[in-house]
């Protein structure tokens, strides 16, 4: 389809009226693109996008709280306390976090948030950080890949 001179006019007609873009475009026979390509080569008045529009116009209504450094609040007749902070609301135990020792395997055994959670803490493969069973686990390899990776990491540190 091209455009013709009724077209044009129509379009002219439509975009002073402010009727979306995607509906002029039905009426007439074009897409969307179409039709707003042809209104800016046409140097028609640019308008607002409608998603923008509202969104500018609308008011926020989010309110602000002070923050003080008071540990309690009090208005209006009732104790306020205030929210705790991310490290008062997660407190892991020692053993999560570990010792920071990566010569030993990390592979976690149990429930992070339970009692008795811990890490392997067999000996790990050299620049990896698992022993070799749990090694096996996580990465899914074969046994002929785990014994040309062992010699290759073992020649590296002899040299």
């Amino acid at each position: 389809m091209s455009w013709n001179t009724q077209k044009i006019d129509s379009l002219k007609k439509l975009w002073d009226d402010g009727v979306a873009t995607s509906q002029i475009g039905q009426q007439l026979g074009f897409t969307k693109n179409a039709v707003i390509g042809k209104a800016f080569r046409l140097g028609l008045e640019r308008r607002q996008n409608s998603r923008k529009k509202t969104a500018s116009s609308h008011i926020s209504s989010t309110i602000y709280r002070e923050t003080t450094t008071s540990q309690d609040i009090v208005s209006n007749d009732f104790i306020k306390t205030p929210t705790p902070k991310k490290k008062d609301k997660f407190q892991f135990k020692k053993s999560i976090i570990g010792k920071g020792n990566f010569n030993k395997c990390q592979w976690p055994i149990g429930d992070p948030l339970k009692e008795g959670f811990h890490f392997c803490g067999d000996q790990n493969i050299a620049t990896k950080p698992y022993c070799i069973e749990h090694y096996k686990q996580a990465y899914n390899v074969d046994e002929k890949y785990l014994d040309r990776l062992l010699d290759f990491l073992d020649t590296k540190t002899r040299n």
